[in-house]
């Protein structure tokens, strides 16, 4: 899915900011995407690895302007995922 909003944004004339915790794929997307893509390392598991990069990629581009955020995450402890709740795995 970041893939694909990615290409569509780019295409558009936009800066994107490809973030993962996997480097080598997401600087592999970024350099695919061009000069206007930047890769930047995040775990948006942890409040400051999400912190950091968004510095750096307003220190890069100076502005912010969209979060697409879709990691693939799921909050377990959700009350609306009661089956899941206090569940490891």
């Amino acid at each position: 899915m970041g893939e694909a909003l990615a290409t569509h944004f780019i295409a558009k004339g936009w800066n994107i900011a490809c973030v993962d915790v996997q480097r080598e794929a997401g600087e592999k997307l970024a350099a695919s995407l061009g000069d206007n893509a930047a890769f930047f390392y995040a775990n948006v598991a942890d409040y400051d690895s999400q912190a950091a990069m968004f510095q750096a990629v307003h220190d890069k581009w100076g502005r912010i302007d969209a979060l697409l955020a879709n990691a693939g995450i799921v909050d377990k402890s959700s009350l609306f995922i009661l089956d899941w709740r206090g569940k490891e795995g």
